[in-house]
C-alpha cells in the first residue's frame, strides 16, 4: 500500500492498495479503479509546486504537489502504472 500527502497545508492524501486509487480531500473522497485511469502528468510551476493530473476515462483530477513530496508522487505513479499493466495482461 502506498500513501502520499501531496502538500502542506493542503490535507489531500492519496492511497493506492494495488487496485484502487483513493483521493482524500477536506470535503470527501474519490475512488478510482485502475481500469478507469488513463495516465498521469506532472508539470512543474515556477513556485516549487507541481500540477499533478490524474487522467481518467472522462474528467481529469487536478491536484497540487510540493517539491518536497514529489519523489513519493513519482513512486505512487510507478506503482499504479505497474498495476495497470498487470491488470491489462
Amino acid at each position: 500500500m502506498v500513501k502520499v500527502k501531496l502538500s502542506e497545508p493542503d490535507p489531500t492524501i492519496l492511497v493506492f492498495d494495488g487496485e484502487i486509487l483513493e483521493c482524500f480531500f477536506v470535503d470527501g473522497s474519490k475512488r478510482f479503479h485502475i481500469s478507469h485511469i488513463k495516465g498521469f502528468q506532472l508539470e512543474p510551476n515556477n513556485k516549487g509546486k507541481y500540477l499533478f493530473t490524474i487522467k481518467l476515462l472522462y474528467d481529469p483530477v487536478l491536484l497540487w504537489a510540493d517539491e518536497a513530496g514529489i519523489a513519493k508522487v513519482k513512486a505512487l505513479i510507478d506503482e499504479v502504472q505497474t498495476a495497470m499493466a498487470a491488470y491489462k495482461s
